[in-house]
């Protein structure tokens, strides 16, 4: 292909030329992914994104106002509704009943998180996937949770749903990835490249309102956010911290809601966000080799150290005495983080190095990508 035959393509190819669907896989939780699929859908200008099975949360879309539609009610079969209800593991089954004809047959399908993957496309649509990472629990984290009683039981059923998950890799054309961590374990476990687009913030939105003394926690209360650490970090120190997110899966609440020095204030809204991150000291963040890991983006945006565990996204991303302080996720290195901020502040400026997850850089990457991504595709098999 010249260099006149990829420009010629790009020019036919500007995304108001261009038909777009978007698929994300079921809403168990308002979290990272939904965030970054409203945005993902906002920049392409559309308000429609198609999943199996209604959002469970209570809530709304905390996000925006993207209307999620349920793909399941137009897939036939008498197994669907059994399929829908066993869980993420039946869900590589449904996506692959899905007719994309029904929905226009797109020039690009989208998809969101790994369970979408499995889509057949028509021949003459581009696939192209964002992932959040390939499936934690069949690769990365493996080791780490085959050992409790329930990672035993499950151990065939995930070997199989690993060879499920790598077979169907084939199916898609084009890998984006929301941080460096991602392209590496995409190439890791699928071999395949990706092109880095990271996850937008509204940097605007945020504001620093002054050092009222406390440290935040933001995020669900989960093992694997390391949240054990944190709690057990705070008990016995002269500091408070506020705690604000879902429940989770780690147990702690009472722990926090029994010592003096911790607050846990539940889902908030994203006001209430926006105004405790503004008044904190720093944020405390434990994440376990964060894919990418948006909250240390949001504590620099509002003015406001990190401190973030130094594995994944964030461990990239933290420059200490810049923007935070790194640690391991013990006790004791958090506590040493915490030490290091009281005693030494910080030296540089946390919101100096946030330009590059601007709503305006999200939106100006995914666009062009896309578009360049289908003229590709045009062009080699002369299609236009």
């Amino acid at each position: 292909m010249t260099d006149r035959d990829v420009s010629d393509a790009k020019n036919a190819n500007s995304l108001s030329d261009i038909e777009v669907a978007i698929a994300h896989w079921h809403i168990d939780s308002w979290g990272g992914s939904e965030y970054l699929v409203t945005k993902l859908a906002e920049a392409l200008g559309k308000t429609t994104v198609y999943t199996v099975g209604d959002p469970e949360p209570d809530e709304t879309n905390p996000y925006g106002d993207i209307h999620f539609y349920d793909v399941t009610a137009d897939i036939s079969g008498i197994g669907t509704s059994f399929k829908r209800h066993f869980g993420r593991s039946a869900e590589y089954s449904l996506w692959e009943d899905v007719d994309w004809r029904i929905y226009g047959s797109p020039d690009v399908l989208i998809t969101s998180g790994s369970t979408p993957r499995a889509v057949i496309t028509p021949d003459t649509t581009l696939h192209v996937n964002y992932c959040h990472s390939p499936p934690r629990w069949f690769y990365d984290l493996y080791h780490d949770r085959k050992s409790s009683l329930l990672g035993q039981l499950a151990r065939p059923a995930v070997r199989y749903l690993r060879m499920r998950d790598s077979a169907l890799d084939d199916r898609v054309d084009h890998y984006l990835a929301n941080s460096p961590i991602i392209s590496r374990r995409l190439w890791k476990y699928y071999k395949r490249d990706a092109e880095v687009v990271y996850p937008p913030v509204k940097l605007n939105q945020y504001e620093n309102h002054g050092d009222e003394g406390f440290y935040f926690h933001l995020g669900r209360l989960d093992v694997e956010k390391g949240i054990k650490a944190v709690v057990d970090s705070f008990e016995g120190i002269n500091k408070r911290i506020v705690f604000a997110g879902g429940e989770g899966d780690a147990g702690v609440v009472d722990r926090i809601q029994a010592a003096e020095n911790m607050d846990y204030v539940g889902f908030v809204s994203e006001a209430e966000k926006y105004d405790l991150l503004g008044r904190c000291r720093a944020v405390v963040f434990n994440g376990r080799n964060e894919d990418f890991g948006i909250v240390p983006i949001e504590a620099n945006a509002s003015g406001k150290p990190c401190l973030a565990r130094d594995e994944g996204f964030p461990g990239l991303f933290i420059e200490d005495g810049i923007n935070g302080y790194s640690h391991n996720g013990s006790p004791p290195s958090i506590r040493s983080a915490i030490n290091q901020l009281e005693r030494e502040g910080l030296s540089g400026d946390p919101e100096s190095l946030i330009g590059q997850f601007s709503m305006a850089s999200f939106e100006d990457q995914l666009r062009a990508t896309v578009a360049e991504m289908l003229g590709s595709f045009q062009t080699q098999f002369k299609c236009q």
